[in-house]
């Protein structure tokens, strides 16, 4: 019986244990208010852009599911053409002639191949939220040292536009669509030593893990090593 009730205890210990781990990355307020978390926000600076000619070296045109129409520009400062490695400075999101967001990151911004595991080099992914909302992920240049390349998330919702996470990240897991998941590591010293980039499992252990996913209109996020 003592057992059986310590047995009881520690299942229950162990569910509360896993439910703090498990929370929103970002808070919805109202019909569509977005509210960010500072604990995710560990490279966030968005500094003013210097005094220098702006350039746009790509446009995307994207809807939500209930067809509101959006405008992703990838700009540059300075530069009128786009770098041969394919590099950007800040993006910006346009909804019906107006920008709603204008983001300046910590480094330079680059294609999302390390956030789908070299899956897709396109400049952003999008995961739908609800018929009105949804999120784009955006890469950052990865520059071959310990920490992972920067990795930005806004939530799109109406003519509101919010980032919700910009920190380091390296996927090592990924799957696209309506069942988004992102898994991966802000620590990747040693990863390039060989010449075969592999994720093994005595290389992930030592290390902290998190992951992303969706889940309803939200996006759900945890952390454990």
């Amino acid at each position: 019986m003592k057992r059986l009730l310590f047995l009881i205890a520690f299942l229950g210990t162990m569910g509360s244990l896993w439910a703090q781990t498990v929370e929103n990355l970002f808070e919805w307020q109202g019909e569509n208010g977005i509210v960010a978390k500072p604990k995710f926000l560990g490279l966030s600076r968005n500094q003013e852009l210097p005094n220098m000619p702006l350039y746009t070296y790509m446009e995307y045109d994207v809807h939500s599911d209930n067809g509101d129409s959006y405008c992703i520009k990838m700009r540059g400062v300075g530069n009128k053409e786009m770098s041969k490695g394919g590099d950007y400075d800040f993006f910006e999101i346009h909804h019906n002639g107006k920008m709603i967001l204008r983001y300046n990151p910590f480094g330079i911004l680059y294609d999302n191949r390390y956030m789908t595991v070299n899956a897709s080099k396109d400049y952003f992914i999008k995961v739908p939220l609800s018929n009105g909302s949804f999120a784009l992920f955006f890469g950052g240049w990865f520059f071959g040292c310990g920490e992972a390349p920067e990795m930005i998330v806004v939530v799109v919702s109406g003519d509101k536009a919010k980032v919700v996470f910009d920190d380091n990240a390296y996927a090592y897991k990924y799957t696209p669509g309506e069942h988004f998941s992102m898994e991966y590591v802000d620590d990747v010293e040693g990863l390039y030593d060989s010449y075969t980039v592999e994720f093994t499992e005595s290389f992930l252990k030592s290390r902290m893990k998190y992951k992303i996913w969706r889940e309803g209109n939200m996006l759900k996020y945890k952390s454990w090593k």
